[in-house]
């Protein structure tokens, strides 16, 4: 008896999740359809493929063996289809996308309704990132992150969605608002005395592109926040009078339309970088997969405002 494309790629998500209900999540099956899949898959190979320990569907010593097989078969039967049988339309598949707070309110916000109309069959579950990044990609426990990083690694690709750069903002009516609005060219000096909020981030590799927290770069303990905090979209919330905080543009652009945020300059020697789309090798040839990247990046990149027109601040 031959083995179905669906059933093999039950086989490969169940080994990259060892879980089912997120193996039946993903390819939007019911438990009882999962729990059939996998007796038959037993059947097939005489071999129990995963054992329930731990809280997970551990793989035999068989199903490691069968998994780089199937990963081939997979590739192959992609290939052999090619892109023009792809529908999107008649796709149905949950994807899950790792990411900062201020991924989801910056890049994929804006995107949804445009990727409900395309495809209506998908859908987005975004998970907050963890220091295990590339671990999650390459077990499958996301589909995809946004994330601004310099570095590569074997196994894994990147696409630069846009450029970006950190920038001192305060709320509507600060004495820093008003001097910019009457024209005047605000000091960094001045802003970083005012800082009292600084977003910290979670540290996934050695290199985070210069985006450390600014408090590392500053040398007089006066400049020192007084609260640290993980979620930019608090920003708002944080803020009072005069002070200011620090954050990426692309999210004080997003902050600035919906809350009384306004922008205040950049630092004249602060880092430009690209967030980027990351995936694992092993995903290189899903169609599904590739429609979603390249749909994320097009949209991304047509939205994303350019920080040419940026106030530069005196340092």
């Amino acid at each position: 008896m031959s083995l179905s494309t669906d059933e093999l790629y039950f086989l490969k998500i169940l080994f990259e999740t060892q879980s089912l209900s997120q193996t039946t999540s993903r390819l939007r099956l019911s438990l009882s359809k999962g729990s059939r899949l996998l007796a038959g898959l037993r059947r097939h190979f005489h071999d129990r493929l995963f054992i329930r320990a731990d809280q997970r569907m551990c793989p035999t010593m068989r199903a490691r063996e069968l998994y780089p097989e199937v990963i081939t078969v997979l590739k192959a039967m992609e290939r052999l289809e090619g892109p023009t049988e792809f529908e999107v339309d008649r796709i149905h598949r949950i994807f899950s996308i790792g990411g900062l707070d201020n991924a989801l309110l910056t890049y994929i916000r804006p995107i949804l309704l445009a990727l409900k109309k395309r495809a209506p069959g998908i859908r987005l579950n975004f998970h907050s990132l963890t220091p295990n990044l590339y671990s999650d990609l390459q077990q499958g426990r996301i589909d995809l992150a946004i994330y601004a990083t310099n570095e590569s690694y074997p196994g894994f690709c990147k696409l630069p969605l846009c450029q970006d750069t950190y920038v001192f903002v305060s709320k509507k009516g600060s004495k820093f608002v008003d001097r910019l609005e009457k024209g005047e060219m605000l000091s960094e000096s001045e802003l970083c005395r005012y800082q009292s909020v600084q977003i910290t981030l979670p540290k996934v590799s050695s290199d985070d592109c210069g985006l450390v927290p600014f408090v590392e770069h500053i040398q007089n303990p006066d400049t020192v926040p007084l609260l640290c905090a993980p979620y930019f979209v608090t920003v708002p919330l944080l803020l009072s009078g005069d002070e200011t905080t620090y954050i990426p543009f692309q999210m004080a652009h997003v902050l600035e339309q919906i809350s009384d945020i306004r922008i205040l300059g950049r630092r004249k020697s602060g880092p430009i970088y690209s967030p980027c789309l990351i995936w694992a090798d092993h995903a290189r040839h899903d169609l599904a997969h590739q429609w979603l990247r390249s749909f994320l990046s097009d949209r991304i990149q047509k939205l994303m405002p350019s920080i040419d027109s940026l106030p530069v601040l005196k340092a």
